[in-house]
């Protein structure tokens, strides 16, 4: 019966030669490499082969000769020698003794050390393989990865989820035919001619494209094609492709709202300088009026020119509002109590002209972050459109709630409804359906909830009425605490 591992004698070594090589050969005895041969080496300790050829780390247990250090460990297993000329003549070993000869010992040191650091790498190599696997299955772009004659060798977590085919079924097929099975991919480009060509050749490159999805709408998607490989020759192509409308959305919206600065500043200067003139105008026509000099029929001409000069007045008033900042402070506000306090403002005008209010208000509904003044206009200007376009009467549903993270306030009429070619429209503060007015309301209404954080949708059909909603971010407890939260 074998013994123990634990009853096991350590391998005991020692080592003969100067100083710096024993100190050398000790640390790797000592090292991470040597263990992975012998579970436990025991250093004896060292003969220096020429006691003048430097001196040993005090640490290490040095013998006056080789003689002296096998009299004081007669069990020894191994002798490593490290001048490169072999032991004393006189010196007489015990059988069982293992002698290795400099070139050995540093051939033995060399390739475990060299083992060691291969096993290094390859621990490093599989953490960075990993880390890679791991943003591989991880990036919300597909990626398909080919080799040199276009087979895909592998698709990531993204493009498996979106073709919803499974990855043994994507493996190995050419790589435009893995490419056509994702969602929205675009074919083909003009005349028939592929825009991938180029990009799957092993060249590289990047294209981008726009696409119409199931429901209608206009998405965008950049492709981008990596070559991977040495000696100028692709041994790999990586294929990435990104959903990209959302930042074509904001692009568009920064650039659109850069033209309305500009057109803002417009705006405000010539209303300045129109309203100068106009204050002229108003008052000699106010001046006419009060005389006795003019006859019935001027007077009604002149009538004429002062009510249209305040109605240009009170137009340019609007613009100069929609062209300055907000003034808002943002702060707590509770939806349901400003939609009963607007309600009981325009209440008058709705019976009188026959307009139904009806209220879905929420019971816990979380306060929002706004103002509750500007809230207040907007409810208005929403409730004054939905009132103009039901002239006979009609039915208003005035609603509060919670919607996709967002407190909500929505203006529902029973009136004739907006064109579907005028529905992209209604926020344009130039445009107006109206005989009279500049249909600055709805305008108005989005930049408020803009600076509030918040967002405007509107929904229409002809002759079936028209649904406003106001979306506004809850306050939450967090901003209480946070002095810079606004």
């Amino acid at each position: 019966m074998s013994k123990p591992d634990a009853a096991r004698k350590p391998y005991r070594v020692a080592l003969y030669g100067p100083g710096p090589d024993v100190e050398s050969f000790r640390a790797f005895l000592h090292g991470p490499g040597m263990k992975e041969i012998f579970s436990e080496v025991d250093f004896a300790g060292a003969a220096p082969g020429d006691p003048g050829q430097g001196r040993v780390d005090p640490d290490i247990p040095v013998y006056p000769s080789l003689p002296a250090l096998l009299a004081a460990h007669p069990d020894v297993n191994c002798i490593f020698e490290l001048t490169g000329s072999g032991l004393p003549p006189e010196t007489v070993l015990p059988p069982g003794i293992t002698v290795m000869d400099r070139l050995a010992s540093m051939l033995l040191k060399s390739t475990v050390s060299t083992a060691a650091l291969c096993e290094s790498c390859r621990l490093d190599l599989s953490k960075t393989r990993r880390y890679l696997d791991a943003v591989f299955d991880h990036i919300d772009d597909e990626v398909v990865l080919a080799d040199a004659s276009g087979v895909v060798e592998d698709v990531n977590t993204a493009a498996i989820r979106r073709t919803g085919l499974p990855k043994e079924s994507l493996v190995g097929r050419p790589c435009r035919e893995v490419l056509d099975e994702l969602p929205h991919f675009h074919p083909a480009g003009p005349d028939d001619v592929s825009p991938w060509d180029d990009l799957l050749s092993g060249k590289g490159g990047r294209a981008e494209y726009s696409c119409m999805d199931a429901e209608g709408l206009l998405r965008y998607f950049r492709v981008a094609a990596h070559a991977i490989g040495g000696d100028g020759r692709p041994r790999h192509t990586v294929v990435l492709r990104r959903d990209i409308t959302h930042d074509v959305f904001l692009e568009r919206r920064l650039q659109k709202s850069e033209r309305l600065a500009a057109i803002g500043e417009l705006s405000m200067f010539i209303s300045h300088e129109i309203r100068n003139p106009l204050f002229a105008i108003a008052g000699f026509a106010n001046s006419l009026l009060r005389s006795s000099g003019i006859d019935e029929s001027s007077r009604e001409k002149v009538a004429i020119i002062l009510q249209e000069s305040n109605r240009l007045d009170t137009i340019l008033k609007s613009i100069i509002n929609f062209s300055r900042p907000t003034q808002a402070t943002p702060g707590e506000v509770e939806l349901n109590p400003v939609v009963r306090q607007t309600l009981d403002l325009m209440r008058v005008g709705m019976d009188k002209q026959g307009v139904e209010v009806v209220v879905e208000a929420a019971s816990s509904l979380p306060k929002a972050r706004g103002d509750t003044e500007l809230l207040k206009q907007c409810l208005v200007n929403l409730l004054k459109n939905s009132m103009e376009a039901m002239p006979q009467g009609g039915r208003i549903t005035v609603s509060t709630g919670m919607r996709q993270g967002y407190v909500f306030l929505s203006v529902e009429d029973t009136g004739h409804g907006i064109p579907k070619e005028n529905l992209s429209q209604v926020f344009n503060p130039f445009f107006s359906t109206r005989d009279k007015g500049s249909g600055l309301g709805l305008a108005m209404t989005r930049k408020i909830l803009n600076d509030l954080g918040g967002s405007v949708s509107i929904k229409s059909e002809p002759d079936q009425g028209t649904t406003v909603t106001l979306l506004l971010p809850p306050f939450f407890a967090l901003d209480k605490d946070t002095p810079h939260a606004q």
